[in-house]
């Protein structure tokens, strides 16, 4: 059985999570760093200094833990200095009539410009990386 070093039982507890903040986003967070790591190494291990996600309001991601979660992840690493830029993607549809794309409000799927129910899913669901800065090292 192996003893941690007091020294990493203080770390660990000053760096614990709230409780509001959920491990669903905790392993959103890890998983964006994960291809971020993967994408650098591509580029023949660039520095990445900005990173931009997009948030569909219907993925259920928390915008605000994931911002706290990718921060607590980025600390005292080789990825402190990158910064994230998170854009919310509305919920929209299709009209399969007119084939308008418009934004859903109030949980109406009719298109708002021929009024027709007949709309299939066009947006508000994606988790994406939209953009990287790399700087060459």
């Amino acid at each position: 059985m192996a003893i941690w070093p007091r020294s990493a039982v203080r770390l660990a507890a000053a760096r614990a999570m709230p409780l509001q903040y959920g491990l669903h986003e905790m392993s959103i967070a890890a998983s964006v760093l994960d291809a971020l790591r993967a994408e650098s190494a591509l580029h023949g291990g660039a520095r990445i200094t900005r990173a931009g996600l997009r948030i569909g309001e219907l993925s259920g991601v928390a915008v605000e833990s994931l911002r706290f979660c990718l921060e607590v992840l980025v600390a005292d690493t080789d990825l402190a200095a990158l910064s994230f830029e998170i854009e919310n993607a509305p919920w929209t549809r299709r009209c399969r009539a007119c084939a308008t794309v418009f934004r859903v409000s109030d949980s109406r799927p009719q298109c708002t410009a021929c009024g027709s129910q007949d709309t299939e899913a066009a947006g508000g669901d994606q988790m994406e990386l939209s953009f990287l800065e790399l700087e060459e090292s």
